[in-house]
């Protein structure tokens, strides 16, 4: 459902629904809300999960999604078809573990029901991928299917091998982890997911490499699985550094670099490229509540054209039941004809094997404030986001028309709220004895 309405209008409810959060009467003490149900909380929050035994096995698992609506448009008086207001079910996601008394034995699966609730896409202004652009694809209903097998105890160090559907070992954590709802740019240069890919992992102290092949082709569809075929043509590597500073609840670093060959079939003809990550992540308690910040670089290197690169800065700080979130992200993204499959012709959609006309450079700022009114197994957290944008043409052909112009800028304001039942939301990318699910299980066992 499209509900076209003018700025003024979008920026007048931007001011009382800030208001109406803010004033909200609080429904529990910070203790009560146990902020520290995020994956960096450790074994607290296993015993809110859901929890089904099945004889000396179990199921541990959660579930989420976030009812919005987006409005926005360029600052410009004619934004055509950018100019717009829709409503969504986002990031309808089911979370769960199978794992065996010891753990040694883990399926991690996530099931991701976008292909129900955003057939259309969910518009984000500056994304682009898997055949939508500026409108984020919905993700694959089979979005993880992981076995893993865990050797906890070896040669001083620890080993995990996995096998199935989801992360290939490259780059930072699935944005559907992350504070922000609006996925950033470099969604596409900054993790490779939902392929079928073989990883394994060595620990070591404060040490961690992983590595992986996998199918290069990306999914066409919220119910492709038939990019196996690409299987084993792609490759990943994942270097990272844990440490801790302080005494007690101490804060927890990570330091990772990452580098990818990916190949992909399009149009009967495969293509690699190559991509890189550096990242620097920090989580744990900052004054009276916890700091999370992430900042990172991404670049694509393909072999027959120019790539495109990201950086990228976010944090949140949560305080009682208050969480503020910044992010600013600086970004290149590739420009196709706007048509969609089959030659239909919708702006937001183009052909996946086509090839890219052109490049834009994209300036995102992102502010958002949110406001956990309960505690778990439901927390509901509304929120209200707000995006600025400045874009300008990089090289090649760039859309006209109904796209405003090769030097723009354009606003974004979602207000909706994040249900989650069963747990908050949990670090997505990487498996085995570095799933955030088995991690706080054995921190329970032990």
């Amino acid at each position: 459902m499209h509900i076209h309405r003018s700025v003024a209008t979008a920026r007048a409810v931007a001011a009382p629904a800030l208001l109406f959060l803010l004033l909200l009467p609080p429904q529990a003490s910070a203790q009560q809300m146990d902020h520290a149900m995020e994956p960096e909380a450790g074994h607290r929050m296993q015993h809110r999960m859901f929890r089904l035994p099945l004889g000396d096995w179990h199921v541990v698992g959660m579930a989420q999604v976030f009812p919005v609506v987006t409005t926005g448009g360029p600052d410009n008086g004619d934004g055509g078809e950018l100019r717009r207001t829709e409503w969504y079910l986002t990031q309808p996601a089911l979370m769960a573990n199978l794992e065996s008394p010891s753990r040694r034995l883990v399926l991690r699966t996530t099931l991701n029901f976008e292909g129900v609730t955003l057939g259309g896409g969910e518009l984000t202004y500056g994304g682009w991928g898997e055949g939508f652009i500026d409108k984020r694809h919905p993700h694959t209903l089979l979005h993880e299917a992981m076995l893993s097998w865990n050797l906890w105890e070896i040669a001083g160090g620890g080993l995990s091998l996995s096998a199935g559907k989801g992360f290939a070992p490259y780059g930072t954590d699935d944005p559907m982890s992350r504070p922000g709802l609006k996925y950033p740019t470099n969604h596409h240069l900054s993790q490779v997911l939902e392929r079928w890919t073989v990883n394994g992992i060595w620990r070591l102290a404060g040490w961690s490499l992983e590595a992986g092949v996998f199918g290069g082709t990306e999914p066409e569809g919220p119910y492709d699985l038939s990019n196996i075929r690409g299987f084993p043509n792609s490759w990943s590597g994942r270097l990272t550094r844990r440490w801790t500073s302080g005494a007690g609840s101490a804060s927890e670093w990570e330091a990772s670099v990452s580098h990818a060959r990916v190949t992909e079939s399009h149009g009967g003809h495969e293509e690699t490229t190559g991509l890189s990550n550096a990242a620097l992540r920090r989580s744990g308690p900052a004054g009276p509540g916890t700091l999370y910040g992430l900042a990172e670089a991404s670049r694509s290197d393909p072999e027959a054209a120019e790539g495109y690169f990201s950086l990228l800065a976010e944090a949140r700080y949560d305080a009682d039941r208050h969480q503020p979130y910044l992010r600013l992200e600086y970004a290149t993204r590739p420009e196709y004809a706007r048509m969609g499959p089959a030659g239909s012709d919708d702006f937001f959609r183009y052909d996946h094997d086509g090839h890219a006309t052109g490049a834009t450079r994209w300036l995102i700022a992102t502010a958002a404030y949110a406001r956990q009114l309960s505690a778990y197994p439901v927390s509901l957290r509304p929120f209200l986001e707000v995006q600025y944008h400045r874009v300008r043409a990089e090289r090649g052909e760039v859309p006209q028309g109904r796209f405003p112009g090769s030097n723009s800028s354009f606003w974004v304001l979602s207000l909706g709220a994040r249900l989650f039942l069963g747990g908050g939301p949990m670090r997505m990318g990487s498996y085995g004895m570095l799933d955030p699910m088995t991690m706080m299980g054995r921190g329970m066992a032990g």
